[in-house]
């Protein structure tokens, strides 16, 4: 498995940077960490909850990270297993008929999303909530990254991008000599970084989406400075 660390000085060998001399390793850093986030977006972790049910309630907090909930199994232990169905808890029928659920989302993301069942749960069964979330946000450089090592280069396609754009700022805020024909190889650039990200994010979701083979496009790109 890859560490955060690993994961930047990939990223520092592919700017030809990795004594940082161009781009900070705080600044790289934190965008292989908004690398993760804007990943998360497209392909969130799979995890599962034990929710320990309760006779007579039918509300229950779940994970806080909860994205959106897939399926909820219950009772749990069931052979074959047995799920309850989705349905809106304004419909009339929610509560009248058996084996429904419904999640609702808050706006605040310091609330955790409610589950609401309509069965009648008993005291010592559980439900087994299955869920997406983001990719956790390593603690440390040395803390292992949740990305699967097949989509580690859309993470590095990212960074590229986002050192571009910052060549590119940083000349708008203070032009040099040549600045009309730097800003426009800079523009070319930054649209170049943007859609080979963009592709390749686009090709990893129809491969997966499709159940083939994840691509590992960019993985073998040789070291070269884009400034």
């Amino acid at each position: 498995m890859t560490t955060l660390q690993q994961l930047i000085d990939r990223c520092e060998a592919q700017l030809a940077d990795s004594g940082n001399a161009t781009f900070s390793a705080a600044d790289i850093e934190q965008w292989v960490r908004d690398a993760i986030q804007d990943y998360s977006q497209h392909f969130p972790r799979q995890s599962t909850e034990t929710l320990n049910m309760s006779t007579g309630t039918c509300e229950y907090s779940l994970d806080i990270t909860t994205q959106f909930v897939l399926y909820v199994e219950y009772p749990d232990g069931k052979d074959p297993r047995q799920y309850l169905r989705r349905r809106n808890v304004l419909q009339p029928n929610f509560w009248t008929v058996e084996g429904n659920y419904h999640v609702e989302y808050p706006n605040d993301p310091a609330a955790a999303p409610t589950l609401t069942v309509s069965s009648q749960v008993a005291t010592g069964e559980d439900a087994i909530v299955t869920y997406l979330h983001p990719h956790e946000d390593p603690a440390t450089t040395a803390t292992t990254i949740t990305v699967p090592v097949q989509h580690e280069h859309l993470l590095v396609h990212y960074v590229l991008w986002r050192a571009v754009l910052q060549l590119k700022a940083a000349e708008e805020a203070a032009p040099t000599s040549n600045s009309s024909l730097l800003m426009s190889q800079l523009a070319i650039n930054v649209d170049r970084a943007r859609r080979a990200y963009v592709d390749a994010l686009a090709k990893a979701v129809y491969t997966v989406s499709h159940g083939g083979p994840v691509s590992w496009a960019g993985q073998d790109q040789a070291a070269s400075r884009i400034y």
